[in-house]
């Protein structure tokens, strides 16, 4: 296929860098803003190509080697090609992009700050498939004997042992053990009936004092250092009579919100996960209600209909949904505390909030996931 030569122009979320074609727009991997490159178009997706790095021409004075053998083949890390620093200011740019996008000028929204742990040996869990890992954007799968990005126990294990060749496999390590858990039909447990707790795949953690169970096939972070970081900003100036915890999983935060709110109420559509969370919260002196639905049913529960002093979000990359930014809206709730691991999805929320009589008081990015452009944000909105 012929090679074409473009200059890249800036980073786009997930990404890919952006450079034009006869004015269309082409997404290239593996690029950094302001390179000249040899391009090979890969797909026409109809608004835009894709493309992939065929030769370098002058490559940005940002560009490093990237210290994993796996880099390129592998379908994780791809911002291993820039400086710690550089990364953080591409996914700062990212975020305000999104911001600018979505109708937030400069002056409508707040200083982004950023928070980040260890560049490398900060992830504690992962999933693999018939023994190895994903290619980016493809069905191969890639056997690995180590990971950079790993903690050292998970790449000790990794040189030493072979992954379970499972169609899809998990592991995890804390407090010095790595887990390797296997499937199998679990026992019933917890208050919402027909709901099933493998117990052989629960895993316990300690964040910040808190001692937190959770299923390793289910969601939870997996960098608990910067976890631990996330609750500190997540309890930071907070506390009354009632919280709202909505996408609440395994219930992390409702587990510190409880030492600062008299009631607290959970919302997770994922009735395993409020199973869970149900355990997490039983030493919790305050009270709680769990509600095994939805976001977009929350406001039809007669709980919603209570005055609440703050509300705590972490929704999926889909971002709130509309029936909760409504709720949120119309109960005028006087704190907003919203986690985000999209750059898009939250800037839109953010401007319905702003529309809508809200503030945007502070915006951090934390960095969960260096080496890669995966962005979280924790940001503020005060009414």
């Amino acid at each position: 296929m012929e090679l074409i030569t473009l200059r890249t122009e800036k980073m786009l979320a997930g990404g890919d860098c952006l450079a034009k074609l006869d004015g269309k727009s082409v997404f290239v991997r593996g690029a950094l803003p302001g390179e000249t490159l040899k391009v090979r178009i890969t797909a026409d997706k109809g608004d835009f190509f894709t493309a992939e790095i065929a030769g370098i021409i002058e490559p940005s004075k940002e560009r490093i080697t990237p210290p994993c053998p796996f880099y390129g083949v592998c379908g994780g890390c791809n911002f291993q090609i820039a400086s710690i620093d550089y990364q953080r200011k591409l996914k700062t740019e990212i975020l305000q992009d999104a911001l600018l996008r979505a109708g937030l000028s400069q002056n409508d929204s707040p200083e982004i700050k950023i928070s980040g742990g260890a560049e490398f040996g900060y992830r504690n869990r992962f999933q693999f498939h018939n023994g190895g890992l994903k290619k980016k954007s493809a069905n191969e799968i890639v056997y690995i004997n180590d990971c950079l990005v790993a903690v050292p126990e998970i790449r000790e294990f990794l040189k030493t042992n072979r992954i379970n060749t499972e169609q899809r496999s998990h592991l995890f390590a804390a407090n010095g053990i790595v887990m390797q858990p296997k499937e199998s039909d679990g026992k019933k447990s917890g208050r919402f009936a027909g709901m099933r707790i493998n117990e052989e795949n629960i895993c316990t953690v300690n964040v910040a004092g808190k001692v937190i169970q959770f299923d390793v096939h289910g969601f939870f972070q997996s960098n608990l250092g910067m976890l631990e970081t996330t609750v500190r900003k997540i309890t930071e100036n907070l506390g009354g009579f009632r919280v709202a915890d909505i996408y609440a999983g395994v219930g992390t935060f409702s587990v510190f919100l409880a030492d600062l709110f008299k009631e607290v109420y959970l919302v997770e559509h994922n009735r395993e996960a409020i199973v869970l969370a149900e355990r997490n919260l039983v030493n919790s002196k305050a009270k709680h209600e769990s509600y095994g639905i939805s976001g977009a049913k929350w406001p039809e529960m007669q709980a919603a209909s209570l005055d609440f002093d703050a509300v705590v979000i972490d929704p999926p990359r889909s971002g709130m949904e509309k029936a909760v930014r409504n709720w949120i809206i119309s109960k005028k709730v006087p704190v907003v505390r919203a986690l985000s691991c999209d750059p898009v999805t939250f800037a839109r929320d953010a401007a319905d909030l702003c529309r809508n009589g809200y503030t945007f008081e502070s915006l951090e990015i934390l960095d969960f996931y260096p080496q890669t452009s995966h962005i979280e944000t924790i940001a503020t909105f005060l009414i």
